[in-house]
């Protein structure tokens, strides 16, 4: 039955759907930081110190250290933005889900309404039959 209210639920409903698919979209993004931080600190953990040779054998080991320590300080950076962005979104997502929520109440108030409108009219019209049953019924004796 629609309501005047039909075409809010249907944009609040949208509204939920599309900060939903956000909140997914994120949480694909942080798992996919995890797991480029994970592979870092694994490559990380293979690096081996060179025992002996050249003197530019170890600088490029540290240096390579450096390197992967600087790349795995940024993605940790990455991975805590993402997660400040999903804590929005999840505020976002809960507001959306209310005012849904509102509009889906205000249509279900509608609907009653209109309900108990066409209720009590069908109930004159079956008193209106009555009474005039009732009318013909008289005459007739």
């Amino acid at each position: 039955m629609k309501t005047k209210f039909t075409q809010l639920v249907l944009l609040r409903k949208k509204k939920v759907d599309e900060a939903e698919l956000m909140l997914q979209k994120n949480a694909r993004h942080i798992i996919a930081k995890q797991g480029e931080i994970d592979a870092l600190v694994q490559e990380f953990a293979t690096l081996k110190e060179p025992q002996n040779g050249i003197y530019q054998a170890f600088l490029t080991f540290v240096h390579h250290k450096e390197e992967y320590r600087s790349s795995i300080d940024f993605k940790m950076q990455e991975l805590a933005e993402l997660k400040q962005e999903k804590k929005a979104l999840q505020e976002h997502f809960k507001l959306q889900n209310v005012e849904y929520e509102k509009a889906k109440y205000l249509d279900g108030l509608e609907v009653k309404k209109m309900l108990d409108k066409a209720r009590i009219q069908e109930n004159r019209n079956l008193d209106e039959i009555s009474v005039m049953l009732h009318a013909n019924n008289k005459d007739k004796h």
